[in-house]
């Protein structure tokens, strides 16, 4: 029995083994789970003649808004994603089926930007990427400290570019690539995407930190292997947590995708359609943007290289920092007693200085229309956070720091607790979160300035 329901509207870009297959369930299960096939497009028009009805096939695909599409799932080779991601999220929401497409931080920007300004969601799809969920957690409680996947197949299997391209393997199994894995999403942009959605699913460590490994074994005729391993920092005992799962993926001699895969695309899109209703304007995290996520209570030190978009700080340099403030305090009262963090202002004013830039306070009786926000490199705000054991929401406050910065034209929020940067907008979008925040009560902000700005007072607007 369909579902009571306004059927959603799907869309699918590109007629390979993955577009074929998700076009018969669209066809065939569609109709029960309230979703309507509405166009197929390809590169090659003609591979869809004689399987594809006239009505939905789409030849342009900057025609597609005709079609008034809800989704459209993309699942024909990054290039498209690069060229006219953009555009589609100009009308419906985008599930993502070449993750490694977001490597490129071009591409990664220009959709954050089109999802916010035309107020539709991006989705990625996770392919074959094995416990995904787990992996999310782990970076969300601030726990994971390494990923690293490794994909491997007959040659046959690969489709290389560049420099990989004219690789030979020397022997019955070689590495062909092992390093970050936005260096190899150029390269092997179709044999990339499991560990470019390892990448989106581990923000604190993104395509930068995420190590990929593609191999190339003569025995794998039918198979795809992919190796997940992954490691947290070293516990009291000094043993670190560790996983690896292995995943063995029956695959027809040659082919790029997986069985397994394909059930998973299936359930990427029924997912993303579920989705639709419960997270709008939903993105992924940008790459692009430095986030640090929350651990311990560390969370100036978060801000801090949060608004300054790298590593500078550690917890080790804020208690330098502290030590110098009260060299002769027995208890320091700059952080916490158990020496987990929670540092003061003094604290981050301090690291500021010692980069040549200096800290502001807004004074909150003052306009927000008077705040000079192209003068200003970023803003550190001072928040009650409530305290929760589990389930339970306590009724206690703490002060929680966290860093809003505009990257590229884009304006974010970088709070530490956030799974992912979070889209300001534009000046107007930064200054309406500041009059929301100011207007709870007991928040400070601090201008982050440099030297100059701060001696000229430019960080106000001339009257």
């Amino acid at each position: 029995m369909a579902l009571d329901r306004v059927p959603r509207k799907v869309g699918i870009v590109g007629y390979g083994r993955l577009g074929q297959s998700l076009v018969s369930h669209l066809l065939t299960q569609g109709p029960e789970l309230g979703l309507e096939l509405v166009f197929v497009w390809n590169r090659d028009p003609g591979r869809m003649a004689g399987s594809i009805p006239p009505s939905l096939q789409l030849q342009n695909l900057a025609a597609l808004g005709e079609r008034h599409p809800d989704l459209v799932v993309e699942v024909a080779h990054p290039k498209i994603i690069q060229e006219s991601g953009a555009e589609i999220l100009r009308y419906a929401n985008l599930l993502v089926g070449s993750p490694s497409a977001l490597a490129d931080q071009a591409t990664e920007r220009q959709l954050l930007e089109a999802s916010h300004h035309w107020g539709h969601a991006v989705f990625v799809a996770r392919g074959a990427l094995w416990g995904a969920e787990d992996i999310t957690r782990l970076d969300e409680a601030g726990v994971l400290q390494s990923l690293r996947v490794t994909m491997a197949t007959h040659p046959d299997g690969f489709r290389l570019e560049g420099p990989l391209a004219t690789m030979r393997s020397t022997g019955p199994r070689a590495v062909l690539y092992e390093g970050p894995v936005r260096g190899l999403c150029p390269h092997a942009p179709r044999n990339s995407n499991t560990m470019a959605a390892a990448a989106l699913a581990a923000p604190s460590l993104g395509f930068d930190r995420v190590i990929g490994v593609l191999v190339a074994d003569f025995s794998l005729k039918n198979m795809h292997v992919v190796d997940v391993e992954l490691s947290g920092p070293p516990g009291p005992t000094g043993q670190s947590f560790a996983v690896h799962t292995h995943r063995e993926n029956p695959a027809e001699p040659g082919a790029v995708t997986g069985s397994a895969t394909v059930t998973t695309f299936w359930r990427s899109l029924v997912g993303a359609e579920d989705g639709m209703s419960q997270a709008p304007g939903a993105q992924p995290s940008p790459p692009s943007v430095y986030h640090e996520r929350q651990r311990l209570e560390l969370c100036a030190v978060h801000a801090l290289n949060n608004v300054l978009q790298q590593q500078l700080f550690s917890q080790e340099a804020a208690d330098e920092i502290c030590k110098r403030l009260a060299p002769d305090s027995r208890l320091n009262p700059h952080r916490s007693l158990l020496g987990t963090g929670n540092y003061d202002v003094n604290v981050i004013m301090a690291a500021l200085q010692g980069q040549g830039l200096a800290a502001v306070w807004w004074d909150r009786r003052r306009p927000l229309s008077q705040l000079a926000l192209p003068r200003v490199l970023g803003l550190i705000l001072n928040l009650p956070s409530p305290v929760s054991l589990g389930l339970l929401s306590l009724p206690l406050r703490r002060r929680h720091w966290v860093a809003l910065r505009q990257v590229d034209g884009v304006y974010y929020n970088l709070d530490s607790k956030l799974r992912a940067p979070e889209v300001l907008g534009d000046e107007d979008g930064v200054r309406a979160f500041l009059a929301a925040a100011l207007a709870q009560g007991l928040c400070e902000v601090l201008l982050v300035v440099t030297k100059e700005v701060e001696e000229q007072g430019s960080w106000l607007q001339a009257d």
